[in-house]
């Protein structure tokens, strides 16, 4: 659990009581707003709540929306309810904020949300509503820049994050537990490898 949370909610503390800038970057706006529109989209489709589909709820959702996507559908109040995570959401989250700092909310923010879109099935800028994969490079290279610069083979970055965790714990191979739902599994590792027949093998996180 985060110490920096939301006494209710469980979530980061709302952005607008931090100091998230009025004026932010081009690559800030453009990701939140990627985001938060592919997850209204996934609600609309579906179902489930905006913040179950983005991982960040309560007053911080609700900035979001009035920052970024200030003309958004009329929610529910169940929309701002963030449910609990699951284990693989909380790893991804726990990565990201060690290298986040206190000056930084946006990067905060984007911790939960990056960790809550990496256990989707999709590529993980797909999953985030972004172009392509270069716009997450730069994200993460300006919102987490000492974990970026530890990707020096340029893995994509959900088999990154998962290596990361796997390695802190002593393990060899290891690979996310979406990977089985991908159709690019090949693309990622050698055809046949050990991480190949263990990513085809994993089932999903519910």
């Amino acid at each position: 659990m985060l110490e920096n949370t939301d006494r209710d909610t469980g979530n980061p503390p709302p952005v607008a009581h931090v100091g998230l800038p009025m004026m932010t970057t081009v690559l800030e706006r453009t990701v939140l707003c990627s985001v938060l529109e592919k997850g209204l989209g996934e609600r609309d489709l579906r179902g489930g709540t905006l913040a179950r589909r983005i991982g960040v709820g309560g007053t911080s959702l609700g900035v979001l929306l009035m920052l970024y996507v200030p003309g958004h559908p009329v929610l529910v109040p169940d929309d701002y309810v963030q449910q609990d995570v699951s284990e693989e959401q909380a790893w991804v989250r726990d990565l990201l904020m060690a290298y986040t700092t206190p000056d930084n909310e946006t990067s905060r923010v984007l911790a939960h949300i990056i960790a809550r879109r990496s256990i989707e099935g999709g590529h993980l800028w797909e999953d985030l509503g972004l172009p392509d994969r270069p716009m997450l490079t730069s994200t993460m290279r300006q919102f987490f820049p000492d974990l970026a610069a530890l990707n020096v083979d340029n893995m994509r970055w959900k088999r990154f994050f998962f290596r990361q965790l796997c390695e802190a714990e002593g393990m060899a191979h290891c690979t996310s537990p979406t990977c089985c739902t991908c159709p690019d599994v090949e693309r990622c590792f050698e055809p046949g490898s050990v991480d190949a027949l263990m990513a085809r093998a994993k089932t999903p996180p519910d």
